[in-house]
């Protein structure tokens, strides 16, 4: 169950809007003048009428519990706005829930209607809690991209495109947060028709409904027809119209089935609203409506000054909002800008760059699924608006263009330092401080690229001032997002190209930093990079670093293990030629033990491999051709096949990848086919492979003795490879006995097998796995 829960909250992340608001607070506390134009929150206060009518509520002792779903009188007076105001009717007692904030109706109705694995279709972009609520719900965010020319509206082929079997529901929050867009009825409509004859359910978040501008005249989603209101569940409240956020009410009205199912779940997890609140909403809902009139025509005044403002800033486009009160301008001219040296890269580099540079605080568009963008809201007073703005332009134009290099495509043939270097793992920590001043001299020339690795859970930073490098690392490791004041795991700086420095590597363990210069070889990177990984994982995360080939062979996994020319590849290249075997990586695996189960975690995005696997899988051929290759072979006098073979340089190709001992690809593993790779499996088998002179065929070892092997494990030449991973850069005493403990819980897990293939012919090798293995 802890494991489960782990993996769950590493899904979940905190909300952006509020984390950023609470920054801003903080700056504040410290004096600091800053101008929070990230909250969704009305700056007027609540009307009075409602306000008395909570105070009454609590000296009339309106203090006790309430049924679940709220209020009848409520809910009454939510049935009678519905109909006074949108022509819609609902019956109060089955068909209306009232909720502790319109969040909670949301998050309540997607845990009614969504099941494990269904899809909910997201138009983007989006509210962050959104896919964060699917998430919770055990279903899938399937984000669908709108565009800025189409004032980030859905269109009708784009919800076509994204359907499938598996779409449950779609959310529709019209006027839109953080864009601002209000649709049109007639698009509203198609949108619906295609949603209902598919039989999904309409999320309709319409919680601005109030906040609409220039003329336009908002109409809820269920008034459409009957057909589409049996498909809808109306999701409002009285945070934005009447400016109640504190109170937390919002409420859902559609078919009893559903609304009775969040009535359920309600009443297991909040329980009633506040009654106080309630009583409060009920003054909102049926008392006098002239405070939202006199809101909208405020907020309008401050949307067209900021409108102005923005698209008056060079290489600024913004969307003149409809509604809400957001604008959402396209900030991307400015990424590759910098100021006193500090690169702008993205969404969150620019809200950071205001934040500290001009002391506003703003959202990155990165938050609501579209980096090109930052909200502003312009629900805080006229005052501070045009403050706000004078700030922006004035550090928008302090921003000066970059020197830096921009990313170019990969060419595929691209040849760099083919060998590994040793790596000099006792660097201090003052030589490390005096590295990385160095480096940094290197990096601010002509070019410097940038990137944020997520292996295993370790975020590892690469700096390097080398194109193929920074490309290859982009590619085959997934990206990790950090926020503005938060440090990565650790930092691996590649110095391609660095004077008075002979070619090397270094890493210092205190604090996580590596360096390798003078070298162009990404197998290099790699290596440094998952060996950094290895010294969080093992220390923070309790991760088991394996270097190791894995596979799921009829549902059971299988670790393949052995020195260089032991013939692990051969034996991968049998098994996969299997049906029922699909690979989960060729190199490097992280395992998470967890009682009587070791499950294999593959890191990476992409197989790094020698190319000359293809010679033994010609299946493999087609797909290194499409993958981005290095140290290949581009004359045919290079060329390493023999005499018995034609070089594919002879008949015209540009290179040949299985000419060199050297040459790796990036191979996606998906290009062996869909159901060929998975990315994680729990390990029942281990097979350690060998090329011994003396000792028996086969020995299955129990943890003792397995530990023990691995331990004495050496290369070919005879130099001591302890547990047969060359990635790992620490080997005190303390990490050697974590690896022991490690290997002795992945023994208890799995049988352990030591396969001596000298001992043995390939047929016999073959057929003693195959037994194993019970296949």
């Amino acid at each position: 169950m802890e494991s489960q829960l782990g993996a769950m909250m590493k899904r979940i992340g905190f909300s952006p809007t509020l984390k950023i608001s609470a920054k801003a607070k903080a700056m504040r506390a410290e004096g600091i003048d800053v101008i929070d134009l990230s909250v969704g929150e009305p700056d007027f206060p609540t009307p009075k009428n409602i306000r008395e009518a909570g105070k009454r509520a609590i000296d009339e002792g309106f203090t006790t519990y309430t049924p679940a779903s709220g209020l009848p009188v409520l809910k009454k007076a939510v049935a009678e706005k519905l109909w006074r105001d949108n022509g819609l009717e609902y019956d109060p007692a089955t068909e209306i829930i009232v909720s502790c904030g319109a969040k909670s109706s949301l998050y309540h109705l997607l845990r009614a209607t969504v099941t494990t694995d269904q899809e909910v279709l997201i138009p983007a972009p989006y509210w962050v809690s959104y896919p964060e609520m699917v998430k919770l719900a055990h279903g899938i965010p399937v984000i669908v991209p709108t565009d800025e020319s189409d004032g980030f509206r859905l269109r009708p082929d784009q919800l076509k495109a994204s359907l499938s079997a598996n779409t449950r529901a779609i959310i529709l929050n019209n006027p839109s947060n953080p864009t601002g867009s209000t649709y049109r009825r007639e698009q509203l409509i198609e949108l619906c028709e295609i949603a209902a004859e598919e039989g999904l359910v309409i999320v309709a978040d319409e919680i601005y409904e109030h906040l609409v501008y220039d003329g336009l005249e908002f109409q809820s989603i269920a008034s459409f027809s009957e057909n589409i209101r049996n498909h809808t569940v109306v999701v409002n409240g009285v945070s934005k119209a009447y400016s109640m956020t504190g109170w937390r009410i919002g409420y859902a009205a559609g078919p009893a089935e559903i609304v009775g199912g969040m009535g359920r779940i309600q009443s297991h997890s909040t329980s009633n609203p506040t009654t106080i609140s309630q009583i409060a909403a009920v003054e909102a809902l049926n008392g006098p409506q002239d405070e939202i009139a006199f809101m909208r025509e405020e907020f309008l005044r401050r949307r067209n000054y900021m409108y102005s403002r923005l698209t008056n800033i060079p290489g600024i486009t913004c969307h003149k909002s409809e509604g809400a009160f957001y604008l959402f301008p396209n900030f991307s001219h400015y990424y590759g800008w910098e100021f006193e040296g500090a690169r702008i890269r993205n969404s969150y580099g620019m809200s950071y760059h205001l934040l500290r540079n001009a002391n506003v605080a703003v959202v990155p568009g990165e938050a609501f699924g579209a980096d090109p963008f930052i909200r502003l809201s312009y629900a805080t007073s006229m005052e501070k608006i045009e403050q706000a703005m004078d700030r922006i332009v004035d550090s928008i134009a302090a921003l000066r263009p970059s020197r830096k290099g921009k990313l170019k495509a990969l060419r595929n043939t691209e040849t760099k330092v083919r060998d590994m270097l040793p790596v000099e793992s006792h660097l201090s920590v003052d030589l490390r401080d005096a590295a990385v001043v160095e480096a940094d001299e290197f990096l601010s020339d002509e070019t410097y690229f940038e990137w944020n690795a997520n292996i295993a859970g370790s975020v590892v930073q690469l700096r390097t001032n080398h194109r193929h490098l920074n490309d290859w690392f982009v590619e085959n490791f997934y990206p990790a997002t950090l926020e503005s004041d938060i440090e990565p795991h650790g930092v691996l700086y590649a110095l391609a190209y660095m004077k008075g420095r002979e070619p090397g590597a270094t890493y210092n363990t205190d604090t996580r930093t590596g360096f390798v210069y003078r070298s162009g070889y990404y197998g290099q990177v790699r290596s440094m990079a998952l060996g950094i990984a290895t010294d969080v994982a093992e220390r923070t995360h309790d991760l088991h670093a394996v270097r190791g080939m894995v596979l799921d062979v009829n549902g059971e996994g299988v670790l393949l293990m052995g020195n260089p020319g032991a013939g692990k590849t051969a034996h991968l290249a049998d098994l996969m030629r299997r049906a029922d075997t699909r690979l989960v990586t060729n190199d490097m695996v992280f395992i998470r033990h967890g009682g009587s189960e070791s499950r294999a975690i593959c890191p990476e995005r992409k197989l790094y491999m020698p190319t000359r696997m293809a010679r033994r899988m010609a299946s493999l051929v087609p797909l290194l051709e499409k993958s981005n290759c290095e140290n290949v072979v581009e004359r045919a006098e290079d060329c390493e096949l023999g005499d018995d073979h034609h070089c594919p340089i002879e008949q015209g190709a540009p290179y040949c990848f299985v000419g060199s001992p050297d040459s790796r690809a990036m191979l996606d593993p998906y290009w062996l086919g869909a159901d060929r790779h998975v990315k994680e499996t729990v390990i029942r088998h281990v097979l350690i492979v060998s090329r011994e002179a003396v000792g028996t065929a086969v020995r299955k070892l129990d943890e003792v003795d397995a530990v023990r092997y691995l331990e004495e494990s050496r290369t070919a030449d005879g130099t001591p490879l302890p547990f047969q991973n060359p990635h790992l850069l620490v080997r005190t005493m303390e990490r050697t006995e974590l690896q022991r403990r490690n290997f002795r819980r992945l023994a208890r897990n799995a049988t352990v097998h030591a396969l001596n293939v000298e001992r043995m012919t390939p047929e016999e090798t073959r057929a003693r796995i195959h037994e194993i293995l019970g296949i």
